[in-house]
């Protein structure tokens, strides 16, 4: 709303798009109320789209959520020829997102947070801090309500939010404040590593194999992070690629490394290149603790919580429930995937153990990992029984025991 009455004071042509999930009854009603009531007072256009939250079953909510704002704000802008999409994303905001990311074990290179602009989409107030706005909408009589569902702490940016920021506020004064110069720490990381690539790229796209392999084993996941990052195609390479480099060693010239889905690094004679094959057609899923919360299916799967153990069943998979970490990923397995078998102390590759299971080539590909929000990967899913009836493993990590009680039972559908 403070964002809307800046754009109206200063007469910048706009048009109000609002999304009504009705996840909160009356109250998400009228906050569209207030809206559209608002626009036809300032002679503002306004679109209401309301989307049927029942849609987003199988998948993680607040991803889908905005996934369809999203595309209603581009599909609107494109039909409008709009010069941009402003959110009001404000620094508290900045700093939740920071904080994610550094809790989720991302590296430094992904401290900035988010841009002012980034393409068509412009974030105006991301410098403003919350109260800063709340004095504003109150010095100006500016109308606004508050959405009741932010002081849950069911997600896990309102349980930092509402449970960990007010302590944090409490022992370390100014830590906000420190908070938001990593960002330029992160710049600062960015500028050191492009220095490093410059001298061991040939070209754009081709990294000299020789001067990469003789870096310090130390910056080689650090150096071709940031060579992937700088392919102009936003590679999010797995963390089993970035901790198996040493594969690169003995890869054969024409033979290749999985980075990502569909993106491989591959060898030529003396240098590195990137190449993308056509897109898999099963995406990833994340499933929150809230979406257990009742049965729930993913990749012909049912996922659901059993609150009575008893003993361990082979016809099902069944995760100890106490030993996992939200939320996990659902995903097709990747090259350097690797899960720590029962009853041992070490790690295997995903490809080396569905090979010891006899898992067909042709059903390989097929095959689905379920990994913790920090990357360990607690199962492996197989995309049919094999002879013994089994249609997956699970890790030592979430092996369940005499003192098991709750497990996470995923079962064919």
């Amino acid at each position: 709303m403070s964002l809307l009455y800046l754009l109206h004071r200063h007469s910048v042509d706009t048009i109000v798009v609002h999304c009504n999930y009705q996840l909160r009854g009356k109250s998400s009603d009228l906050d569209q109320s207030l809206v559209e009531e608002i626009c036809v007072l300032w002679g503002l256009e306004c679109v209401s789209v309301r989307l049927d939250p029942d849609e987003s079953k199988g998948e993680n909510f607040q991803d889908w959520a905005r996934n369809e704002r999203y595309r209603i704000f581009q599909s609107i802008q494109q039909e409008n020829g709009a010069d941009y999409i402003l959110t009001a994303h404000h620094q508290d905001d900045q700093i939740e997102t920071i904080f994610q990311k550094i809790v989720r074990g991302a590296g430094v290179s992904s401290w900035k947070g988010m841009s002012l602009l980034e393409g068509n989409l412009m974030r105006p107030l991301l410098e403003v801090s919350r109260s800063e706005i709340i004095s504003f909408v109150q010095k100006f009589n500016i109308p606004y309500r508050i959405d009741g569902s932010n002081e849950e702490s069911t997600y896990a940016r309102n349980f930092i939010r509402n449970q960990w920021f007010p302590e944090l506020n409490r022992l370390f004064p100014g830590w906000k404040s420190n908070m938001l110069l990593l960002p330029e720490r992160a710049e600062e990381y960015k500028l050191m590593c492009d220095s490093i690539l410059t001298q061991i790229e040939d070209k754009k796209d081709c990294l000299n194999r020789k001067r990469f392999l003789e870096l310090d084993e130390r910056l080689k996941s650090v150096i071709m992070h940031r060579f992937l990052q700088k392919s102009g195609d936003s590679i999010e390479p797995s963390r089993g690629f970035l901790s198996n480099l040493e594969g690169l060693n003995e890869l054969q010239t024409g033979k290749g490394l999985q980075i990502a889905e569909s993106v491989y690094l591959m060898r030529e004679r003396d240098c590195f290149i990137i190449h993308w094959e056509s897109p898999s057609s099963k995406p990833a899923f994340v499933i929150e603790e809230s979406d257990l919360e009742k049965r729930c299916s993913f990749f012909g799967f049912y996922w659901a919580v059993d609150e009575d153990f008893t003993s361990v069943d082979s016809s099902v998979i069944q995760l100890e429930y106490r030993k996992l970490l939200f939320p996990l990923t659902v995903r097709e397995w990747k090259a350097g995937d690797q899960l720590q078998p029962l009853g041992m102390k070490g790690r295997q590759n995903v490809a080396d153990l569905l090979t010891n299971y006899k898992v067909s080539a042709s059903s390989k590909k097929k095959a689905k990992v379920v990994e913790s929000f920090d990357g360990i990967v607690y199962a492996v899913i197989f995309p049919d029984r094999i002879k013994n009836g089994q249609f997956g493993v699970i890790s030592e990590k979430v092996r369940c025991n005499e003192e098991t009680k709750r497990t996470l039972t995923i079962a064919i559908i």
